[in-house]
């Protein structure tokens, strides 16, 4: 191993640790942030499955324990609206960063194209 290769070595081991370790905290995150909406969406549906399958009892006992853990901690009402609101923002059709003027631009575009496409081949089939 030659002088030049350790020191590029020792120049860009700081870095790929640092990338390591940011790669590591973001995969924590999301994995997180997956466990708990999904946490979130089996609840809900064991919630909504309750009324078909099991007695009245305990579908009430299930619906106090939530509701409860909404009433009392702050942290339970937080999660439940952020997963609520990540749930429902494709079914509203928007997600961040979608531009729909720009969207509505880009189908009339698209639009006028295929009207000009049409045209032409009217053309050329009334030669």
């Amino acid at each position: 191993m030659s002088a030049f290769s350790k020191a590029i070595t020792v120049v860009t081991l700081p870095f790929r640790a640092a990338w390591t370790g940011f790669l590591i905290v973001n995969f924590l995150i999301v994995a997180a942030a997956t466990l708990l909406v999904g946490a979130f969406v089996a609840y809900w549906l064991s919630l909504a499955i309750a009324y078909v399958i099991l007695p009245e009892v305990w579908t009430e006992a299930l619906w106090s324990w939530a509701s409860g853990m909404y009433a009392e901690h702050t942290w339970f009402k937080a999660v439940t609206i952020a997963a609520f609101v990540l749930l429902l923002l494709p079914v509203l059709g928007y997600w961040p960063g979608r531009d729909p003027l720009e969207e509505a631009a880009h189908e009339k575009k698209i639009v006028e194209l295929n009207k000009n496409l049409v045209a032409v081949q009217q053309q050329e089939r009334s030669r």
